[in-house]
């Protein structure tokens, strides 16, 4: 909205948003001018657009939608993004199929510049609008998504944030470049399916540098009809490198399609610091996790320990674990409700060369409501072995 060009470069958080399959064939020009119109129309009636003041706010249309510089805050694209879904929603529910507009948003922090064109218009370019924009492009219809760097910038603002705002997965962007993306959604904004692109899924390499010197599972059944179940790993583990490492890969597995968002991960050390979630690899049946450590662990540490707590359904009486590091001993605690009496639980531990062997439990006992079957494994298990538990 401003048209003085600012000499330096400016910090700024970006909005970048554009129409859906607006150059489709089939929708005729007058459609085409008529949505583009329309959604310029609802961004500029939007509360968070008229309340930004004008020395505070760049514009750069972009034909089928645009991109908003806001200079005076973080949280204006988010709240401009909601906002217009909401007002979006709304209109799509009175028009035509062929009149309806579907968008997509990719958000961000960062440095422009703001520069005049040939003909003296004011035009923005630089790092912080051309990664909104190569977000907003691995989106799909009602997709609101940011990187990682920007999520957590907002979650220090408000706790409102967590209840809206949920990983996907790692995707490799132009140049090769590696980022965690995340998607904002609810009720009325947002999508809450992850992006069809998984082409474009960075793999996640194992750390085989270190070793754990003992993990411990335990497994409470909260629901056994629903099949509910809450997981606590905790791993104790070494360097046996002389690089140190600054974070660790964790696997979780499942036998039905897992959305990341609905496990509500986390992670801590040994000083109960919660840790940041790097990375995330995904397909329908696995995730996994890169947990960036508060402390880099070097040759000989001894006493590192990561706690990592999350819940999920299974539609299956057993549950599975692969190993993505060795690990010197290992121990999983089963934790069943004492009013169910049909669960008699099975530890089976099966090699890289699927050879399944049956352990004994090591011992059952009696914790108030519940009872705890525990086994143990006081001998080397390696990187690609599988655990798995019948009950």
């Amino acid at each position: 909205m401003s048209n003085e060009a600012p000499e330096d470069l400016i910090y700024a958080a970006f909005f970048f948003t554009d129409i859906v399959g607006l150059s489709n064939p089939i929708i005729s020009t007058e459609t085409q001018k008529m949505k583009i119109e329309k959604l310029n129309s609802m961004i500029y009636d939007c509360k968070t657009f008229a309340l930004t003041k004008k020395n505070e706010l760049f514009i750069l249309p972009t034909g089928d939608g645009m991109l908003l510089a806001f200079k005076d805050g973080l949280e204006q694209p988010v709240s401009l993004a909601v906002e217009l879904h909401q007002k979006l929603r709304r209109y799509n529910e009175q028009a035509y199929d062929t009149e309806k507009i579907f968008i997509r948003i990719g958000c961000n922090v960062g440095h422009i510049f703001i520069v005049k064109d040939m003909f003296g218009n004011v035009n923005l370019w630089g790092p912080g609008a051309v990664l909104a924009r190569r977000v907003m492009d691995l989106g799909e219809s009602n997709h609101i998504l940011i990187p990682s760097s920007m999520v957590n910038d907002l979650f220090e603002l408000s706790n409102d944030y967590e209840k809206m705002i949920f990983p996907i997965q790692n995707f490799t962007i132009k140049h090769g470049e590696d980022l965690l993306v995340y998607s904002i959604h609810g009720s009325e904004f947002g999508n809450s399916e992850p992006p069809k692109k998984t082409n474009q899924i960075t793999k996640t390499q194992s750390n085989h540098s270190s070793t754990c010197q003992k993990i411990i599972f335990n497994i409470k059944i909260k629901d056994s009809e629903k099949n509910n179940l809450a997981f606590e790993r905790i791993y104790d583990f070494v360097n046996n490198s002389t690089e140190p490492i600054y974070d660790i890969q964790i696997e979780i597995m499942s036998h039905t399609k897992l959305d990341i968002g609905d496990l509500n991960i986390r992670a801590f050390d040994e000083n109960k610091q919660e840790l940041e979630i790097s990375k995330i690899t995904s397909t329908d049946f696995s995730k996994q996790l890169t947990i960036k450590l508060a402390r880099p662990v070097f040759k000989g540490s001894q006493g590192r320990i990561i706690r990592v707590t999350y819940e999920k359904n299974e539609p299956s009486n057993f549950f599975e674990h692969r190993f993505l590091m060795d690990t010197d001993s290992f121990e999983l605690n089963l934790i069943t409700p004492k009013n169910v009496s049909n669960i008699h639980p099975k530890f089976f531990l099966i090699d890289k060369n699927n050879k399944k062997t049956c352990l004994e439990e090591t011992q059952k006992t009696s914790k108030g409501m519940s009872y705890v079957t525990s086994w143990q494994k006081n001998d080397k298990i390696f990187f690609d072995d599988i655990i798995r538990v019948e009950y």
